[in-house]
């Protein structure tokens, strides 16, 4: 018959573990480090406060996946400081 096959089906593993983060965000934090290096030479705060502003927002996911959901809390508390830092910074570029 034209549907069988000779081999057996590849079974999916359900067991995989999926990585804290993707290559992208692995790249962006290397970048935003170097970029906060940088600021912090040149004496760029509103680059300093944008970086760090980066780097907190991608911690709350380790903060998430090293304590499960028992710390929504702080992981949330932690997405809102990093949302107002990125404004704080664009508001000292700008004014």
């Amino acid at each position: 018959m034209p549907g069988m096959r000779s081999k057996i089906p590849i079974e999916e593993n359900n067991n995989k573990v999926e990585p804290a983060f993707s290559n992208g965000e692995k790249a962006g934090i290397a970048l935003s480090l170097v970029l906060f290096l940088f600021g912090l030479s040149d004496g760029d705060l509103p680059l300093c406060f944008f970086t760090v502003s980066f780097l907190i927002y991608e911690f709350h996911v380790v903060l998430k996946l090293a304590r499960g959901n028992q710390d929504w809390f702080m992981s949330n508390l932690l997405k809102g400081m990093s949302i107002a830092m990125f404004i704080g910074s664009i508001m000292m570029v700008l004014l």
